[in-house]
């Protein structure tokens, strides 16, 4: 029997004099982030890398170097629960030596970009 898990979709926020920010939501990786990065040009990405139900660190990371091309990049959706990523260090060693700009933040504390 199928069960409902959510729905997996992704947004673009944009406000008046402030970067685009693109949350990828529970996405996997598709080449039409390629499009929603030249339409909208955003500027931070928050990508999952849990691994279990979304993109993997490795995944996630080719996503951000290949079809993104963000500035700054926050991973999200990892260590809430034991059977995904317990933490971002797998997406860190993936993005090491790129100009993107990775932002870890501390759980439960605000963060700036």
């Amino acid at each position: 029997m199928p069960i409902y898990l959510g729905n997996p979709c992704g947004i673009i926020i944009k406000a008046k004099g402030e970067p685009t920010v693109y949350h990828l939501g529970d996405t996997d990786i598709f080449s039409d982030m390629a499009l929603i990065a030249e339409i909208h040009q955003p500027k931070i990405a928050f990508v999952p890398i849990g691994d279990r139900f979304t993109m993997s660190p490795a995944t996630a990371a080719l996503a951000v170097k290949r079809f993104l091309k963000v500035e700054t990049v926050v991973p999200c959706h990892y260590g809430s629960f034991p059977f995904i990523e317990p933490n971002a260090d797998k997406f860190l060693a993936e993005m090491k030596g790129h100009s993107t700009k990775v932002v870890v933040p501390e759980k439960g504390k605000a963060f700036a970009v």
